[in-house]
């Protein structure tokens, strides 16, 4: 590991002087927000008004749903939480089983390990455009992992999962369904994925719903994604994404029969079906608040805003001849790749001669304007801001 970038900032024997530090790098960090256009997270919160969970320390222990030995978590708050995700989900809360996680590989690791127990004999499945966590999660689980390909737009080829699935038959198939790609923001047909992978038998489909879970519910299909057949067993939603966060966050759900209830942990007295055993009281706490202060009005007002800019988004690239192409019911919008500056001013994620932006809330219509501005001309109209990632070429 280089440590070269971090011998700055080296710790010493001695004390040093920190809060100039922290200042300019909030300073820094603040000033680039509004350029970050081309990763999920929304930037537009402000929760400086609850720095009063700096002062303490919350930890959720085991089950949310289990009394714990130490009593200084948040629970009832993370049981708020993932009934309200359960709902937006089609899922029946009575039902289900869910924690707040420390992100979205989590949430997907503990989503294809219910999937794996259920299955022992079963390899997991994805298409290409899966997210690399999955591929993680299997090296991590010790399981074969079978990447099929996908169609143009990024979706699972269901005719090739079938080819794949049907030499395994009778060991049955753990498959991860994308309810919106990293990529290009597309929704797998989750149908059509468990008709093709009955070949091998029984299946087990976990939906990796990280960004779009917080809008979905709010379009045309909120009744038909989230845990409207059987052979879905889990969920992911990342709670940093649409909503909003100043940490990772991601609520991991699944159906309650799934979950071994003898597992406990007699050291900190409670039942414990979680991978890692405590989450972060303060990030469950500010997902609270979020949601709460919303309530699904308010939420749904900002799916649409967001849909709403992504549809702006589509018309600006395509007049500035970007060739811009967008999934249905989508906030990622891709295009063609502009020039290396360009990328690293506006944080733009690429793939080959393709980039990408997604319409969360803070990435505003005179933003898009700025970078089809940009996009179209060799000239460097910006002063990088934060380190060299807004530098351009000379």
């Amino acid at each position: 590991m280089d440590f070269t970038r971090g011998a700055p900032y080296r710790i010493g024997v001695e004390p040093r002087p920190t809060a100039e530090v922290l200042d300019e790098f909030l300073g820094e960090m603040r000033g680039e927000t509004p350029y970050i256009a081309g990763f999920p997270g929304n930037l537009d919160f402000s929760y400086s008004r609850f720095a009063g969970l700096l002062d303490v320390f919350a930890t959720d222990v085991g089950d949310p749903d289990s009394t714990d030995k130490s009593g200084v978590g948040v629970k009832d708050l993370e049981l708020a939480v993932v009934e309200f995700v359960a709902r937006l989900a089609n899922a029946d809360p009575g039902g289900s089983y869910g924690y707040v996680t420390g992100g979205g590989t989590e949430a997907n690791l503990f989503g294809l390990d219910r999937g794996c127990a259920l299955l022992p004999a079963a390899r997991v499945y994805c298409g290409a455009a899966t997210h690399y966590s999955v591929r993680k999660s299997a090296r991590l689980m010790r399981r074969e992992l079978v990447v099929v390909d996908c169609d143009a737009a990024g979706r699972v080829d269901t005719e090739a999962l079938g080819r794949a699935c049907a030499a395994d038959a009778g060991r049955g198939a753990v498959v991860v369904a994308n309810i919106g790609t990293t990529m290009t923001g597309a929704i797998d047909d989750v149908a059509a994925i468990v008709g093709a992978a009955a070949a091998a038998g029984r299946v087990y489909v976990h939906l990796d719903a990280a960004l779009s879970g917080l809008v979905l519910p709010f379009t045309p299909l909120r009744d038909a994604w989230g845990f409207v057949r059987p052979e879905i067993g889990s969920l992911t939603v990342c709670l940093h994404k649409a909503l909003g966060l100043p940490m990772p966050a991601a609520v991991a759900l699944c159906r309650a029969d799934l979950v071994r209830p003898e597992m406990t942990g007699e050291y900190v007295g409670a039942a414990d079906a979680t991978l890692t055993g405590c989450r972060a009281g303060a990030a469950i706490a500010l997902a609270w608040h979020a949601l709460a202060a919303q309530g699904r009005a308010g939420l749904e007002r900002r799916a649409r805003a967001a849909l709403a800019t992504a549809e702006y988004a589509e018309r600006r690239l395509a007049a500035a001849g970007l060739r811009p192409a967008r999934q249905p019911w989508s906030l990622t919008v891709t295009f063609d790749r502009p020039a290396a500056w360009v990328c690293r001013k506006y944080h733009l994620a690429t793939v080959g001669a393709r980039a990408h932006i997604v319409t969360v809330s803070h990435v505003r219509p005179e933003l898009i304007d700025e970078l089809c501005r940009d996009a179209t001309t060799s000239v460097v109209s910006e002063i990088p801001r934060f380190g060299s990632s807004r530098v351009a070429p000379n």
